[in-house]
This record gives structure tokens, C-alpha cells and sequence, in this order.
């Protein structure tokens, strides 16, 4: 595996399994010592000759650490020695005998061959000179210079490339250790300008964010010890994390949690908000849905600085001003809920509902359930029902009948509101409207809603027999599934077909009428096997397993065998089926 560090790993096996330890950033299970285990595999395969480590492999040495810590304080405590504060607790001893001569003939030969030695001397060296914006310049370097080059990955062919900051986070590390926390700020933004650039032109799963994150935390420690006012402090926070789209700001946590505002503070924070909020453009054309959520994102943010600064009576007049400009109704309708004012909450439904139903379904979704929930605060359990019947008619499913059917429950309704179901399942007519023999359709009990119905996703075909099946599976009506089954069976191209629900049928009545259950398995195989491909062989051998379960309970053991003699026989040149079959017949089935 090609990276820009190299890391010692090791994975042992024992009773409890694989364990691994690793000197990366991740120190245990890791994609490093998944690598190991394939590398070995290969070896062995290639019959490749391994070598042995012995102890006083530095490796070894390094590794050590990592465990012996782990023992001290918990795997959760674990960080990887080159993550972590240096520790001489062992060395001090042997480094206190040294004289002065010695100490700085070792440290000059470690700083010769490691590099990252040589950098942090120099970095200490320039801040013990007062050179601070020497020190500033050159971390600013580094991160332009490596915004350059994007990140990249190659999973299959276990090949890539990703930036490496850990310079950066080091040198601010020290920065921050001197106290130089206002140009820890100043270099923040561009780090998080940079970080947004080289994030959006990589081609990886989140490794190079992840290094720019490492970075940003040391940027945020530093925020609220620098000398900003405090208000400036959570606006500097605020413009961070407005301009995030690929949360690089996690660290904003730290400061957060030591931040120390006012009221006073919070409340020039929703001023500076609320102008910038007046000065962005009016929302409109294509791109709308963009910039609705970065404003939607601006004026939470608002909204938690006048809840903090004390000023609850301006929330909602804005919240009521941005559901007209960006569609934000749900955000509206729950702050009136909570203010208990439920009459102005069901208009702002209704109204959201009507403006969003076309452009916005989700919304109006949304905003459906709180209606919902309102009238179950109410135990208004009929109108509850009559809302997940709204769900049923616009979606049929097994899912949403039995959700409907737990509401109806409720209510003391489900028999009229089922019957009523099943019928329009089968006939496509809604309740109240008249038959086509003039026979009205049973009564039924449930209220309006009070808005808008649902509209259909799709145009149907009646009887909807999936779900009629699905349906008389789950009230276990075996004779109703076969009815059914059968009227699909008639013609699979007007239908449509799926294996998952035939067995869903054939387990349904595998108990009461097993031959059909025999045949259904049987067919499902055989639909496999004409595939033609390892997959489809190992899904058939699964419904053959079924058959031959269920054929031994019956007594027909013979008829097995000349079952799979036949099979063996049709299809005599599918050696990969051959194999499956030889596994399957060589195998006590399990049911």
C-alpha cells in the first residue's frame, strides 16, 4: 500500500480472533493491518518466503509503546507515539548521565535523520529568536503549497496519494503552546479556505479532509484565547462554519464549550447576523434550492443568537419571513407549536402545504406529520387514522396498510376502514364513491383531514395483486395468497415479477399446502439456473435446499433424488452448477 508515511503494524491471532496494533493515526484495526493480512495471504499463495522479525527490530520497539500504553490507560486513551506528547520517563536516566557535549552530538544526529527532528528544532529555534511571523510565513507556505496537489485514492489497486498536513498541525501545535493565538486565527481562515479548495479537487473518501480537520481543532482551541472581543470570536466561528460544506469544522466544539459570551455579546452577534441577512440577494431562478439552504443556514444561526441574547419575540416574525422567501414552513410551524399557538401553526400547514406540494413534496411531507402529531397531542385518534388512510390511498403497500391499521385500531374503526382497503385494492374505487353495479362501498368512518389529499406517485393497474399478497400473507389468509398468487401467475409481463415475493408466498403456505410451496421453490430454481452464472446457481441452491426440506417432511425423499437426477441431467454441461448440486446433495439440509 503506497502512502506518505510508513507505519509499523502488526496482527496476531489468538482466542478472541484477529487483534492488530499499528503506529498510525487510527493506532488499531486500520486499513494497514487489513493490508498486512492480504499481503500475507498472497505470500502464502505465492509460497513466497516471509521473514522473521526478531526483537530488536525498532519496529518491534515502536509497537511496544503503543500496547504499553493501551495497558495503561484504555484502548480509548490509545494515541499513536508520533500523535501524542514525548514521554523520557524511561530515557530520563540514561539522558540525565549525558553530558552537554553528548546531548547536543544526539540531538544533531537525530535531527540528521529525521527530518521531522530537524523541522521542529528549527520551528523552536525561530520562536525562541522572536521570530513568530517567520515561523507564521512559512506554516502559510506549507499550506499553499499543499493545496496544490489533490488527494486520490485507488481502492482496488490499493494506490494513492494524501496530503500531508501533520507540519502544519505541528507547527501550530507550537504556536499555540507559545500563546500566539491571534496569528493561530489569522492563519485559520486561510487554512480553511485552502482546506475547501483542496478538499473539492481530491478524489478520495475523506483522507484529506480528515487531515485538514487535525489542523482546524488547533484553530479553534486558539479562537477564544485570542484577543478578539468575544462577539467577534463566535462570528469568526459562525462565517467558519457557513462556508463549510464538507465538515472540516468539527473542532468548533472545543470552542464552543469555552467560549464565554454575554447576552450583550450574543446580541451584537444577531445585529452583524440580521444585516447580512438583509443584504443577500432575493432567492430565484435554477439555483434556488442552493441558496435557500445557505440562507436557511445564515438564519439559524440568527435565531440562536437572539435566543441567546434574550430577544424570543423577534424568532418568529423571521422565522415567518423566510418560510415565504425559502420555503422554510416546517422550521415556522415549530416554533408556533411550541409557542403554543396552534391555530396560527395549522394556518402556516395548510399555507406551506399548498406552496410547496409540487416543488417542495418533502416539505409538504413534513409538514403533514405535524399536523399528524398535533391532532395525536389532541387524541384526536379518527383524524390520526384518517391521515395514514390519505398515506395508504396515494401509496398502497404492506407498509402503509399496517400503519393505517394501527391508527384505525386506535380509533375502534378497522373493520369499515378495512373492508374499505381491501376493496379499493382490488377495484381501484375510494371510499364513498359508488360500484360499478350501483353498490355503494362500505361506510366509512373516518373524518377529513382537513387538507389537501396526497396525490398518487404512479398510475395504477388494479387489483394491486402485490400488495393484496403481502396483505393476506401478514393476516396469514393461505387461501386468499394462493387466489391471488395464482391471478399473477396468469400473466407475469401485465404484473411484473419478483422472486422475493414468491418465496414470501411460498413460506406462507409451506405449511398448509407444502406442494404448492414445492412447485413455487421449484420454479424460483430453475428460473436461477437458466442465468447461468455462480451467483444465480448459489440463489438456486437456496431454494432447493427449501425443497428437499420440505419433500423429506412429506415422506418424498425418492421424489427428491429423481429430482435432482433430472436436473443433473438438463443441465449436465453447467460444471459450476454441477458442483453446487454435488454440495447440496452431499450436505444434511438445515432448515
Amino acid at each position: 500500500m503506497l502512502g506518505t508515511e510508513k507505519y509499523a503494524t502488526r496482527v496476531d491471532f489468538g482466542e478472541d480472533g484477529l487483534t492488530s496494533a499499528c503506529t498510525c493515526p487510527y493506532w488499531t484495526t486500520c486499513k494497514h493491518a487489513v493490508a498486512v493480512v492480504l499481503e500475507y495471504l498472497e505470500s502464502v499463495k505465492r509460497k513466497t518466503e516471509i521473514p522473521i522479525v526478531t526483537e530488536r527490530d525498532p519496529r518491534v520497539a515502536e509497537l511496544r509503546g503503543i500496547e504499553e500504553a493501551s495497558e495503561e490507560g484504555g484502548a480509548e486513551d490509545v494515541i499513536p507515539r508520533h500523535a501524542r506528547e514525548p514521554s523520557t520517563d524511561v530515557l530520563r536516566p540514561y539522558l540525565n548521565k549525558q553530558t552537554k557535549e553528548q546531548l547536543v552530538e544526539l540531538i544533531d544526529e537525530l535531527a540528521t535523520s529525521f527530518p521531522v527532528v530537524r523541522k521542529a528544532l528549527q520551528d523552536r529555534r525561530e520562536l525562541a529568536e522572536g521570530a513568530v511571523q517567520k515561523l507564521v510565513k512559512s506554516v502559510r507556505r506549507e499550506i499553499q503549497e499543499l493545496g496544490t496537489k489533490p488527494g486520490w485514492q485507488d481502492y482496488w489497486d490499493g494506490e494513492g496519494y494524501t496530503p500531508d498536513y501533520s507540519g502544519v498541525r505541528d507547527r501550530l501545535t507550537v504556536l499555540l503552546e507559545r500563546g500566539s493565538f491571534d496569528e493561530i486565527v489569522e492563519l485559520g481562515k486561510e487554512l480553511l479556505e485552502s482546506g475547501i479548495r483542496h478538499v473539492e479537487m481530491s478524489h478520495d473518501e475523506g483522507e484529506t479532509a480528515t487531515q485538514i480537520v487535525s489542523c482546524l481543532s488547533a484553530v479553534f482551541r486558539a479562537l477564544s484565547r485570542s484577543s478578539l472581543p468575544p462577539s467577534e470570536q463566535a462570528l469568526w466561528a459562525i462565517e467558519a462554519a457557513l462556508s463549510d460544506d464538507y465538515d472540516l469544522c468539527q473542532g468548533a466544539d472545543a470552542f464552543w464549550e469555552e467560549a464565554k459570551l454575554s447576552a450583550a455579546d450574543w446580541n451584537v452577534v444577531a445585529d452583524k447576523l440580521l444585516q447580512r441577512l438583509k443584504r443577500l440577494p432575493a432567492v430565484e431562478g435554477d439555483d434556488s434550492f442552493s441558496r435557500n439552504y445557505r440562507r436557511d443556514r445564515l438564519t439559524d444561526w440568527l435565531i440562536h443568537a437572539l435566543h441567546n441574547a434574550g430577544r424570543e419575540d423577534e424568532i418568529i416574525p423571521l422565522c415567518r419571513q423566510e418560510a415565504e422567501e425559502t420555503g422554510s414552513y416546517v422550521r415556522l410551524v415549530g416554533y408556533l407549536v411550541d409557542a403554543d399557538r396552534q391555530e396560527e401553526a395549522e394556518q402556516w400547514i395548510r399555507k406551506g402545504i399548498e406552496a410547496t406540494k409540487v416543488k417542495g413534496p418533502g416539505i409538504a411531507h413534513q409538514l403533514r406529520e405535524m399536523q399528524r402529531e398535533m391532532r395525536a397531542s389532541e387524541k384526536d385518534w379518527l383524524r390520526v387514522a384518517a391521515f395514514y388512510a390519505e398515506d395508504f390511498f396515494a401509496q398502497p403497500t404492506l407498509h402503509t396498510y399496517q400503519e393505517m391499521q394501527k391508527a384505525a385500531e386506535r380509533a375502534e374503526v378497522w373493520p369499515a376502514v378495512r373492508a374499505a382497503a381491501l376493496h379499493y385494492l382490488e377495484t381501484g374505487e375510494l371510499p364513498k364513491k359508488a360500484s360499478a353495479k350501483g353498490r355503494p362501498a362500505a361506510a366509512w368512518p373516518l373524518p377529513e383531514t382537513g387538507l389537501t389529499e396526497v396525490s398518487p406517485r404512479w398510475r395504477r393497474q388494479f387489483p394491486i395483486v402485490d400488495t393484496l399478497i403481502e396483505v393476506a400473507i401478514a393476516e396469514k389468509r393461505t387461501e386468499d395468497v394462493i387466489r391471488w398468487y395464482d391471478r399473477r401467475s396468469a400473466d407475469r409481463n401485465a404484473w411484473g415479477w419478483s422472486a422475493s415475493l414468491d418465496d414470501k408466498v411460498a413460506r406462507a403456505v409451506a405449511e398448509t399446502q407444502p406442494e404448492r410451496a414445492v412447485a413455487i421453490w421449484k420454479q424460483m430454481a430453475e428460473d436461477s439456473i437458466a442465468q447461468a452464472n455462480k451467483n444465480a446457481y448459489q440463489t438456486a441452491s437456496a431454494y432447493l435446499r427449501q425443497v428437499h426440506r420440505l419433500l423429506k417432511q412429506m415422506g418424498k425423499e425418492k421424489e427428491w433424488q429423481a429430482y435432482v437426477a433430472g436436473l443433473r441431467q438438463a443441465n449436465a454441461r453447467k460444471s459450476r452448477f454441477l458442483e453446487v448440486l454435488d454440495n447440496l446433495s452431499g450436505k444434511r439440509i438445515i432448515d
